[in-house]
């Protein structure tokens, strides 16, 4: 697992012994934040990503994974589904359309990735407050 810091080109990987600590303390303070957040990566990483990534033996497909990511001068930390192979944006697959000789191209990035990496957003706006309060709570009675 490894830590990054800020946004593209600027953003910073930690890996090593720092990587645990500083994952060590914002699980600390978000624990049940950061697993719900981490469960929906890893479903999607499952469901969507592992059975219906169209290269079936590629290893675009099998180097997916997530990143804990902390936005520099914010209060932001999101685990992220990151694929460190750049060709993968470039891989498409076709999707029969209605009509029986319509084919349209279909980015996998945008089928697998993106769109239930939204909708998943969209669920934990609904859950995370309470498991944010959750958090909250517990860091000041057992802090």
């Amino acid at each position: 697992m490894s830590v990054t810091v800020g946004k593209g080109r600027s953003a910073i990987t930690i890996d090593g012994p720092i990587t645990e600590d500083l994952e060590e303390e914002l699980n600390r303070l978000l624990g049940p934040v950061l697993d719900a957040l981490r469960a929906k990566a890893d479903h999607i990483l499952a469901e969507d990503i592992g059975e219906k990534w169209p290269v079936k033996s590629g290893k675009a497909k099998r180097a997916w994974t997530t990143r804990l990511r902390v936005q520099r001068d914010s209060s932001v930390v999101e685990v992220i589904l990151v694929n460190p192979l750049k060709y993968t944006r470039y891989i498409k697959s076709t999707k029969v359309g209605t009509t029986k000789d319509a084919t349209r191209i279909r980015s996998p990035l945008v089928t697998n990735v993106r769109k239930p990496a939204r909708a998943a957003l969209k669920e934990l706006k609904v859950e995370l407050p309470a498991l944010l309060a959750l958090a909250i709570e517990n860091e000041v009675l057992d802090g």
